[in-house]
């Protein structure tokens, strides 16, 4: 019971985890912290009284707070680990602002190889396939995939770890009971299978813009290293980028297309002295150089046996080349190619067929 009142402290707005942690060893248990008198909590010079005030209003508010939510936690199978358990990771608690328990969804795995991928939520062809590419390479040579379960470079970076068989960690900006995106629910269920559904927020918390950027202090503290694929300068995952170097991680980026925004974010730093990452050996070789070698030396060799130029024609071709500069509509294909509607469709459809093309979400053509 006495990691239900870890997570009650936790609960508390506006105090942090190193102020609890001292709650905590002056009162002898989580239990007769949260349980204090007011006066008894002032007497204790941690808190000031404004925060004294708030912290036993919040818990006026939250009536059976410990109760309610191992009743919850049993019946959704979420396990609570505190600060002070053994199976907290370590180096998560040497950031600067830990959560003081982690609400887990799976089983947590051994964080001593652990790589963060983040990226763009709107990331275009390029950026999905260097993401799952990397991700599976990695989590083949036994690097746990950390990332925060969102659209785009997230979710292409979890599935490349699932894909290879490896094992990923989501973050999530909710209660690990709630599935967002909804169209993430088959990924998130494998995820808990081969890792852990994780956040420091309790069942049923909504995902709220302002969690995400809180949570992705967590993506980079579980992290060794941190992988930038896509991020427009002004970006959630420029904001992990930036914990990871507070957090004195190695940042690694990933450079892109000159003309995309999607390419600003990571050529940025790499100016600002991030590392290039050209390939998941590059990675390996810095963090985990007893993992090298062990994997595809680079994204061409991975994909050699798939190359489009021995398996299509010259117009399927001129195609592709015209998707590697980012998604296209059917007519502006038209436009660049001067052919026909019918032409252009019948050749899509047939390097769809071949796997070289798909369409996404708002019915564009881009390289698979």
């Amino acid at each position: 019971m006495e990691k239900f009142y870890w997570a009650a402290l936790g609960a508390a707005k506006g105090i942090g985890a190193a102020h609890m942690m001292a709650l905590v060893r002056v009162f002898g248990s989580a239990q007769n912290a949260y349980e204090a008198e007011e006066a008894d909590l002032l007497a204790t010079g941690i808190l000031s009284p404004k925060a004294v005030a708030a912290f036993v209003q919040s818990r006026k508010q939250q009536e059976r707070f410990p109760e309610k939510l191992r009743e919850q936690c049993e019946r959704l199978h979420i396990d609570v680990i505190p600060i002070v358990s053994a199976a907290y990771p370590e180096r998560l608690k040497r950031i600067l602002q830990p959560p003081l328990v982690l609400y887990v969804k799976g089983t947590l795995p051994d964080f001593r190889y652990s790589i963060g991928m983040v990226g763009s939520r709107m990331a275009d062809a390029y950026g999905l396939k260097v993401a799952g590419y990397f991700s599976s390479e990695l989590a083949k040579a036994g690097v746990v995939i950390v990332s925060g379960g969102a659209k785009g470079i997230d979710t292409a970076s979890h599935k490349g770890a699932l894909q290879a068989g490896g094992k990923t960690v989501a973050v999530l900006g909710c209660g690990v009971d709630i599935t967002y995106p909804p169209e993430n629910r088959t990924m998130f269920e494998k995820i808990a299978e081969q890792g852990a559904l994780i956040s420091e927020y309790p069942p049923e918390t909504e995902p709220l813009p302002f969690r995400f950027p809180e949570r992705n202090r967590i993506i980079s503290g579980l992290s060794q290293g941190v992988v930038l694929v896509e991020a427009a300068v002004r970006s959630g995952a420029l904001i992990t980028a930036e914990f990871a170097m507070d957090e004195g991680r190695d940042l690694f980026c990933i450079p892109g297309n000159i003309f995309s925004d999607k390419s600003a974010g990571p050529h940025k730093l790499i100016r600002d002295g991030a590392r290039i990452a050209l390939a998941p050996d590059d990675v390996l070789e810095e963090l985990f150089p007893e993992l090298a070698g062990s994997i595809h030396s680079n994204l061409f060799a991975c994909m050699e046996d798939k190359a489009p130029l021995r398996v299509c024609s010259e117009q399927q071709r001129k195609l592709l080349d015209l998707l590697t500069q980012g998604p296209q509509t059917l007519e502006q294909l038209v436009t660049a190619t001067g052919w026909s509607v019918a032409e252009t469709s019948v050749l899509l459809l047939e390097l769809q067929m071949k796997g070289f093309v798909q369409t996404d979400a708002a019915q564009r053509y881009v390289q698979s």
